[in-house]
């Protein structure tokens, strides 16, 4: 068996880690300055609305595109202009200038090259993995986000809390990472296995149609796009007012907010490095995947009620669980699926997750805006969806979904 940590893979996952740490940073950084200058979850949920449909928009028409053109080139171009663009909101911020609708363009504006970047990764990713190794390489991957956000989150909170230019500090350390990404990810040589078939007038439009078609003969594929449709509705409630719950709570503080990030991040990280050592038995994976599924669900609608150390100990569970629910899926799927598909479908599956994405966040935030509910209610209601999809889609289609997720890989 040949050795997982070749070039390749290795440089990939570097870049990869370096342009995550300029991304959560700017998550956290946007979503707090809205919040704090606005004090509207309502606002809130509408710049994350303003930043998801130009990622859907993008994500659904750069998969033809992508599956035609070098994905290492266009990984590497991104974080430079990434980085470029960092620098210059870095100097915005310091000048002290600050526009709802304005940032909230450039919030889009990231999440556009953002979204073209994911899909290039995902589809460039498999090509760089030995045969027989995609467990263990997609347990590395999963820990990516969770290790910059361990990192990152108490950081940028101390910041955000303690210098009067905390946010333009991480926005110019951004620009920093993306350009050391970019830097790294020139050095991968890869032979790209593309869509090379002879273009044709609107080609485009055949190779979207080819896409469709895949999905009327994977049902199973299909089901797991619309699955993570509907969990993206319940994330959306409890990314959208876990922040808010933090910030207007006489209890707790921004701090306390980023200790539970950091609880979930070090839960994925401890997850993926038992998974990187040991693999589930093929045939048990899809009935794992149910369960930790209703698991984290029911954590998720819970924990914020329970003193702060249960909070902190829960969302350590939840990360835990969480990076088996990834591994297992994403290394069955992206093994599965063809590597000339690959970019129209993962962009597919990107657009059904924003659609449910966006719907959560502009229910969400209508209610919390013209409510006297606790947020955490608002958020258990969230929940109710993801755990009603679990019965209806895989449970019911688990003849479709075995096939991918008990696959030998």
């Amino acid at each position: 068996m040949q050795k997982l940590w070749n070039r390749n893979f290795t440089i990939l996952t570097i870049g990869s880690f370096v342009s995550a740490l300029g991304s959560f940073s700017s998550g956290i950084s946007f979503g707090i300055l809205i919040y704090r200058e606005t004090g509207s979850p309502l606002t809130l949920a509408l710049f994350t609305v303003a930043n998801i449909i130009p990622r859907m928009i993008t994500g659904f028409l750069a998969g033809p595109f992508i599956d035609r053109h070098s994905r290492i080139k266009i990984i590497y171009m991104l974080d430079f202009v990434t980085a470029f663009s960092f620098m210059v909101v870095s100097a915005i911020l310091f000048s002290g200038f600050f526009n709802v609708i304005i940032f909230t363009v450039l919030a889009a504006f990231f999440g556009v090259i953002d979204t073209i970047y994911q899909i290039a990764f995902m589809s460039l990713f498999p090509e760089a993995i030995p045969p027989g190794q995609h467990s263990k390489a997609y347990s590395i991957a999963s820990i990516i986000w969770p290790i910059s956000a361990a990192i990152i989150s108490p950081i940028a909170a101390y910041m955000i809390e303690n210098f009067d230019h905390g946010i333009a500090l991480l926005m110019a350390f951004n620009s920093l990472m993306y350009l050391i990404a970019a830097i790294v990810e020139i050095k991968v040589n890869i032979k790209e296995v593309l869509n090379n078939s002879p273009g044709k007038r609107l080609q485009f439009i055949e190779d979207l149609r080819e896409g469709f078609k895949y999905f009327r003969y994977e049902k199973g594929i299909l089901g797991i796009g619309i699955l993570f449709a509907c969990f993206s509705f319940g994330y959306a409630a409890h990314d959208l007012l876990t922040l808010p719950f933090f910030m207007t709570s006489n209890v707790f503080t921004i701090q306390d907010y980023s200790f539970i990030i950091t609880a979930s991040s070090i839960g994925r990280v401890i997850g993926a490095l038992i998974h990187y050592s040991f693999s589930y038995p093929p045939e048990k994976r899809f009935v794992i995947a149910i369960f930790v599924y209703f698991i984290v669900e029911a954590i998720n609608a819970s924990y914020l009620f329970l003193p702060f150390v249960f909070m902190i100990i829960l969302s350590f569970i939840i990360g835990f669980l969480s990076v088996t629910s990834y591994t297992i899926r994403i290394s069955a799927t992206q093994a599965y699926i063809p590597s000339y598909m690959r970019g129209r479908i993962n962009s597919t599956h990107n657009l059904l997750w924003n659609i449910g994405t966006i719907t959560g966040a502009l229910v969400i935030g209508f209610i919390a805006q013209y409510t006297n509910y606790d947020y955490r209610i608002i958020m258990l209601i969230g929940t109710t969806i993801s755990i009603m999809a679990i019965v209806v889609i895989p449970i019911r289609m688990h003849r479709e979904f075995k096939k991918i997720y008990n696959a030998k890989i």
